[in-house]
């Protein structure tokens, strides 16, 4: 029989009513009944496929009294991101969910975490790793360990950090790997951390295949490039944009001239604080700004709705990350656009590209 959400408790069909979860997605029904029957996972879709939910409402579904849930996350915008769609999936399900990672006081985590341990941990491998250090976080409660976006945790070097916070878990859990992308490193890990029967789940829904417009303009100089960056905003003034750079300095330089002449835009980059990162996110998503300029910690695994356009105002040198970058609009089967402005100096960088997309084909 095929899963529907009706076969769920009724706190949580709620819930998923209240949200506006009507129909589960395909990766959802291949996935959502295996791990309520307890089965580890390998999980594989795109994003922007409801990846989130495939392993969020079993565990919202089967955790009990004193169980808890580790997940990790490479960002600590998806960290952020996670949490809000568990505690929107836990609301009548008195599930706490909180979330932990750097650009925040440890002090706060510490004390928090002496009063009561949340029922579900959502962090970057980082601040997990430093709060079991400090005996702040002990995993042996834990039944439930997710590694979400496996493939970029690799990329951002925490093979390492992940593999000691797994040691310090209990053997018996259900654990899921979750990746847009499932290289040979990843199997091996899998083999590694999960049970030997787990379950290799993919689905490459026609629906749900992001329908991405792409375009390459050819400029002469970075001063041509602000210039077609401007045609481009005064075109698509009424959408939600994020435009992307290769450094921090010029995201702000970007945002800085942009402002300048009146558009609506904020940066998005490493050296501001937490607080601000937040805040800009939140303004993002709810419309108050239209156009992100932002480095790539912004293409890592967010789910920014609307987002109807991508700018490349650099190119990146890994293909992966161009992939990353666009795959922030069409979301869902939705369409989208991404338009990269290409100067001189990146033919090469276009070139690798080019490449990476024929082999994928």
């Amino acid at each position: 029989m095929e899963f529907t959400f009706s076969q769920l408790s009724q706190r949580l069909q709620s819930a998923l009513r209240e949200i506006g979860f009507t129909d589960p997605t395909p990766i959802q029904k291949e996935a959502i009944p295996l791990a309520l029957e307890g089965r580890d996972l390998l999980i594989q879709a795109r994003t922007g496929t409801g990846k989130t939910g495939a392993f969020g409402i079993p565990i919202i579904e089967r955790i009990k009294r004193g169980e808890r849930a580790l997940i990790l996350a490479p960002t600590r915008e998806l960290a952020i991101q996670i949490r809000d769609h568990l505690r929107d999936l836990a609301r009548f399900s008195r599930v706490s969910v909180f979330s932990f990672y750097g650009g925040m006081p440890v002090a706060r985590d510490v004390s928090l975490l002496s009063r009561r341990i949340p029922d579900v941990v959502v962090g970057t491998p980082g601040r997990i790793k430093d709060l079991i250090e400090r005996d702040a976080l002990k995993l042996d409660t834990f039944k439930y360990l997710v590694l979400d976006e496996v493939d970029i945790m690799l990329d951002m070097g925490f093979r390492e950090d992940i593999e000691w916070i797994v040691s310090k878990m209990p053997t018996e859990r259900q654990t899921f790997f979750v990746s847009a992308t499932v290289p040979e490193e990843i199997k091996e890990i899998a083999k590694k951390f999960m049970r030997p029967d787990f379950t290799h789940v993919s689905v490459e829904s026609e629906e749900l295949k992001p329908r991405i417009r792409e375009m390459v303009v050819k400029t002469r100089s970075e001063i041509h490039k602000t210039e077609k960056l401007e045609r481009i905003l005064k075109e698509n003034e009424n959408e939600k944009i994020i435009v992307f750079v290769k450094m921090k300095r010029n995201a702000k330089e970007l945002a800085y001239q942009l402002k300048k002449k009146g558009y609506n835009v904020e940066a998005l980059h490493g050296d501001m604080t937490q607080r601000r990162r937040e805040a800009v996110m939140k303004l993002f998503r709810n419309g108050m700004v239209k156009v992100l300029i932002a480095t790539d910690v912004a293409s890592r695994g967010l789910d920014i709705e609307g987002v109807s356009l991508i700018v490349n105002f650099h190119l990146p040198e890994d293909p992966r990350v161009y992939t990353h970058r666009i795959g922030r609009t069409g979301r869902l089967g939705r369409e989208g656009t991404a338009i990269s402005l290409v100067s001189p100096s990146e033919k090469k960088n276009l070139w690798r590209i080019e490449r990476f997309k024929e082999k994928s084909a």
